[in-house]
């Protein structure tokens, strides 16, 4: 990961460019969706891709002390909701 810094300008309507090695180093690519938050005063920049990956595994980490599996809970959400439609 490229750890160099570098100056960016906010230009008019709070646009910045973010540099090519940066968009790089973490695959943001053009058209890509990205998810920014301040954090500890800096602004974080990241790709949505990565957030929703960390995100689907929350469910995970809870139920594998569980003995459940996020398919069968999902599923049972599923036909709770199919049930309540009727």
């Amino acid at each position: 990961m490229s750890n160099e810094v570098i100056m960016i300008v906010v230009s008019a309507g709070g646009r910045v460019t973010i540099p090519a090695q940066h968009r790089q180093a973490v695959g943001l690519e053009a058209g890509d969706i990205a998810v920014a938050r301040v954090e500890n005063g800096e602004i974080r920049i990241r790709p949505v891709r990565d957030v929703l990956a960390e995100l689907q595994g929350v469910p995970r980490k809870y139920l594998a002390d569980s003995g459940e599996s996020v398919g069968r809970v999902a599923e049972e959400r599923r036909d709770g909701a199919s049930h309540a439609s009727c």
